[in-house]
């Protein structure tokens, strides 16, 4: 029931869209933000170096280094439009010096190991066309105590309705596609919308 439809992904055709986006989405990626922040406090995460994986707009990478003392913050995203107005985003919150952005694929990153001690993600899940390729990407740039979290929507009934719901994946897809990475120490939140997948913490 309500079998996945992978969403035909589209970049911005020009600044003009991109614009657009960036002003329509920045209120509801500001309260994303501050819930990534609640949860990354919780898992104990107070400095180092963040990856943001479909960062957009750079919303929530500049929240948490806004908010958390963390060193720096790298936004990686494919569409290089959408990444100038993170970039003038990241002025705009005199944090330029703090937080960058990086034109990429989550499939095979532009990093070297064991890079970041904490990666995130936003609504960028069910866009990946290759799951189990960014979960060993992650893994690889990953710090060997980092750690990660990562919330997406999660596929049900509102797929009749929404493209991005039905492009999601369940829990039980997410968590046979962990099995088959070597990430460690994962848990799968389910809720009603949506899923979380993070670190276990000690």
């Amino acid at each position: 029931m309500f079998k996945r439809k992978p969403l035909q992904i589209t970049t911005f055709e020009n600044i003009q869209q991109a614009q657009k986006y960036s002003e329509k989405t920045a209120k509801k990626l500001e309260k994303i933000s501050k819930s990534f922040v609640y949860m990354i406090k919780r898992m104990g995460v107070t400095s180092g170096k963040v990856l943001d994986i479909g960062t957009g707009s750079g919303t929530l990478a500049i929240g948490l280094c806004k908010e958390l003392p963390i060193t720096s913050a790298i936004g990686l995203d494919t569409s290089n439009l959408i990444l100038s107005f993170a970039q003038e985003n990241a002025e705009k919150n005199n944090l330029s010096s703090r937080v960058t952005f990086i034109e990429g694929n989550a499939e095979d990153m532009p990093f070297e190991d064991n890079t970041f001690d904490l990666i995130v993600s936003s609504n960028t899940l069910h866009l990946i066309e290759n799951p189990l390729k960014m979960f060993k990407e992650m893994d690889r740039v990953l710090k060997d105590e980092g750690k990660f979290f990562i919330s997406d929507f999660k596929r049900n009934f509102f797929s009749l309705i929404s493209g991005h719901i039905k492009s999601a994946y369940k829990p039980k897809e997410i968590e046979k596609i962990l099995n088959q990475s070597q990430l460690k120490k994962w848990k799968i939140k389910s809720y009603f919308f949506w899923m979380n997948v993070l670190s276990e913490c000690d």
